[in-house]
């Protein structure tokens, strides 16, 4: 079955649509300032409202026609999204000093997620387990060096690939979950 991965990041998140062991498309994208201006601190203050309604519009239309065109494609889709834990410093009776991870590295992919899984109810819910971090060489040739020509945005400053990596084993771990 066809599926969509989505790795959720504090300032990036990519989507890739996994067939098999092939990467067919995907994307990378950051939030925007008010004026559409990609901004890598945009999201930098946990309550700025305002930067994440504007992050999530855009990565639910983006996911909204990756979804319409896997549709198109192969007639269903499965969605997969990463869902981060609280990290061990952040949980009930930790030791303060152990607060290492600013707030907002959790927190706003915890909000991408639930973000996705509002909008796609039934997506399957990944755990975190070391997506993306194998070696680029293990991984197929479109998800390393230049992306192939028709793929969506990236829009990370040095066209990094390590979020559509984790995309990718995303969307495998959610090929191998139940229906």
């Amino acid at each position: 079955m066809p599926c969509i991965g989505v790795d959720p990041g504090q300032t990036w998140t990519a989507a890739v649509l996994r067939v098999g062991g092939f990467g067919e498309h995907g994307w990378t994208m950051g939030p925007v300032d008010k004026y559409g201006v990609i901004r890598r601190d945009a999201l930098n203050e946990v309550d700025a409202w305002d930067a994440f309604a504007l992050y999530i519009v855009r990565l639910v239309d983006a996911l909204d026609a990756l979804v319409e065109y896997a549709v198109t494609r192969y007639g269903e889709v499965r969605v997969g999204v990463e869902v981060p834990l609280v990290p061990v410093g952040w949980r009930p009776g930790s030791v303060k000093r152990f607060q290492q991870l600013p707030m907002r590295d959790w927190l706003i992919p915890r909000q991408v997620a639930a973000a996705v899984l509002g909008q796609y109810p039934e997506a399957k819910v990944i755990r975190p387990d070391g997506f993306g971090s194998r070696p680029a060489s293990e991984y197929p040739t479109e998800l390393r060096g230049t992306r192939p020509p028709g793929w969506g945005p990236n829009e990370t400053p040095n066209r990094e690939r390590d979020h559509e990596r984790a995309a990718y084993d995303i969307a495998g771990a959610a090929a191998r979950m139940p229906r």
